[in-house]
């Protein structure tokens, strides 16, 4: 095998069979260490939260779109909790980063978690092709995406919590310092969430409500674009402890529930959405003030 030069230096020599050999020797123990930088049953039970949010995502705006074909005079539920999705994506990339994340399913438990999530996607779009071209649309039918999705998350955390069933119990990984930087972070993530949850209450106004719904969403994507450009979402991830995630889990959840209630309860839509969402906006400010603690 050749080597590229070093400007200044002499080519090194190439290792005798020696060394190479050494070099084998030593991989093994390489691999074991890299392997100990996993924590498998924090990315475990991360599977499993994530499949229960997708489940749980899917499951309400099926409900929603499902209502709305037998009563087309229904408001269309808002899609502002897609942004909120996305911010979860990238948050979710950071805490990955604190348990030593990287790809963590092999052969066919791969194969398996990967096909539920593909089937998933493709029985939501051929469930709402046939929900837009054929009157007889049956209900039950709403429900199969949604538990795709949650299987396909359950399945790839039981098979890390099994993989991890004989590892030593390990201390959590340290986070990162809860700096000024990551306290107006917070807030930032806090008032885009408390937005799209104000915003898609106001989908149920006639004429112009949709509109405002849908350009709230896009400023919210417009800010999470840039957040992620930068990098800021991700270190948020590593930072946040529990009662920061709380906060956001509620707005996620305040959400998700206000777009649904646009389509069921559209008379109380507007209000539940902007006092959910004023309510999301404090928690925010709340939780980045807290001062740091040591990890445990």
């Amino acid at each position: 095998m050749e080597q590229e030069p070093i400007r200044g230096q002499s080519p090194l020599d190439p290792p005798d069979a020696r060394v190479a050999r050494a070099y084998l020797d030593v991989l093994p123990g390489v691999q074991h260490r890299a392997e100990r930088v996993l924590d498998l049953r924090r990315l475990g039970r991360l599977y499993i939260i994530e499949g229960i949010a997708i489940a749980a995502y899917i499951g309400v705006y099926f409900l929603a779109w499902g209502v709305r074909l037998h009563d087309p005079d229904r408001p269309p539920a808002p899609l502002n909790a897609l942004a909120v999705f996305l911010i979860w994506s990238v948050l979710a990339g950071g805490v990955r980063e604190r348990y030593g994340a990287r790809r963590v399913l092999r052969g066919a438990r791969r194969g398996v978690h990967y096909g539920l999530m593909v089937g998933g996607l493709v029985l939501l779009l051929a469930l709402m092709l046939i929900g837009t071209f054929s009157a007889a649309f049956a209900w039950h039918w709403l429900l199969l995406p949604s538990l795709l999705f949650l299987a396909a998350g359950l399945w790839a955390g039981m098979c890390l919590q099994r993989e991890a069933r004989n590892d030593p119990p390990r201390a959590a990984p340290a986070h990162l310092p809860f700096t000024r930087t990551a306290r107006v972070g917070t807030i930032g993530v806090g008032a885009a969430v408390a937005v799209s949850v104000a915003l898609s209450g106001t989908a149920v106004l006639a004429g112009w409500g949709s509109a405002v719904s849908s350009f709230g969403m896009a400023g919210v994507m417009i800010l999470f674009l840039i957040a992620l450009l930068t990098g800021r979402l991700s270190d948020l991830g590593e930072t946040w402890r529990a009662a920061q995630w709380s906060m956001f889990g509620f707005g996620a959840m305040s959400v998700a529930a206000t777009a649904l209630l646009v389509s069921v309860h559209a008379e109380i839509a507007l209000a539940m959405g902007i006092v959910l969402g004023v309510v999301t906006l404090i928690a925010a400010v709340v939780v980045s003030l807290l001062p740091e603690r040591d990890d445990d």
